[in-house]
C-alpha cells in the first residue's frame, strides 16, 4: 500500500522502516569497526616492520593466529561470551579483522625501512618511535585508505552473517541479517521480505568497493591496481 511500499513483515512492522534502519546499523558498523580494526592492524605492522627481532616474532605470530582463525566460528565463540547488541558486533569484528592488515603494513615497512629517508633519520639520532610516527606511517596511510573500504565492505557481510545466526544484532533491533532470518520463513509467499535486505546487503558492498576503486584511480601510486583508473 502507500502507507506500507514494501508491505510488513510477519509481526505488522513497516519493512521499509526496518530496512532504513538495518542499513544505519550496518553503516555504523562498517565505519566503526573499520576504522579501530586499521588502526590496530597498522599499529602492530609497523611496529613489527620496523623493530624486528623478538617485537616482530611476538606480534607477527599474533597475527598468524589472527589470520589461521575460522571467522564465523570464532565470532560465535566470541558472541557466546558477551551481551547482545551493536558493542558485542563491532568488538567481534575489529579482533577478527586486524590480523590482514597488520600483514599488509608489516611487508610494506619490510620495503621501507631499508629507503634512504629511514636510514637519514637513523643518522640523525630519531628515536625508533619518531621514525614509525613521522616517517614510515604516512607513506602506508594511503595503501590503508585504499584497503579500508574492502575492509568496510567485508565487515558489512560478516554483520550480517552474526546476525542471521543469532549472534550479532538480535531482534527487536533491525539488522539486515536478522531480516533475512526473520523473512526466511515466508519465502514461498512474499520473498520481498527476504529479497530486499539482501538486496540491501549486495548494494552496501558494492558501493564501498566502489569507493575503494575510486580511491586508487586517483591516487598515483595505486591507479594501476584499479581496474577505473585503466
Amino acid at each position: 500500500s502507500g502507507r506500507y511500499p514494501l508491505g510488513t513483515d510477519l509481526l505488522g512492522r513497516s519493512e521499509l522502516a526496518r530496512l532504513v534502519y538495518g542499513i544505519r546499523v550496518s553503516l555504523i558498523v562498517a565505519i566503526v569497526s573499520n576504522a579501530t580494526s586499521i588502526v590496530i592492524g597498522a599499529a602492530v605492522g609497523l611496529f613489527a616492520g620496523y623493530f624486528r627481532g623478538p617485537v616482530e616474532q611476538l606480534l607477527m605470530r599474533f597475527t598468524d593466529i589472527g589470520l589461521a582463525l575460522p571467522y564465523t566460528l570464532a565470532g560465535l565463540v566470541i558472541a557466546a561470551v558477551m551481551s547482545a547488541g551493536l558493542t558485542r558486533v563491532i568488538v567481534i569484528i575489529t579482533v577478527l579483522f586486524w590480523s590482514y592488515p597488520a600483514r599488509l603494513v608489516y611487508g610494506e615497512v619490510l620495503r621501507l625501512r631499508s629507503r634512504g629517508f629511514v636510514e637519514a633519520g637513523e643518522a640523525m639520532g630519531a628515536g625508533g618511535l619518531t621514525i614509525v610516527r613521522r616517517h614510515l606511517a604516512p607513506h602506508v596511510t594511503s595503501m590503508m585508505l585504499a584497503y579500508s573500504p574492502l575492509n568496510a565492505a567485508s565487515a558489512v557481510a560478516f554483520e550480517a552473517t552474526l546476525s542471521y545466526l543469532s549472534a550479532g544484532i538480535n531482534p527487536p533491533t533491525a539488522s539486515l541479517g536478522n531480516m533475512i532470518s526473520d523473512g526466511q520463513i515466508a519465502i514461498s509467499y512474499d520473498p520481498l521480505l527476504v529479497l530486499a535486505p539482501g538486496l540491501a546487503i549486495m548494494g552496501l558492498t558494492l558501493a564501498f568497493l566502489l569507493v575503494g576503486e575510486g580511491i586508487k584511480a586517483f591516487n598515483p601510486d595505486l591507479r594501476r591496481l584499479s581496474w577505473l583508473g585503466r
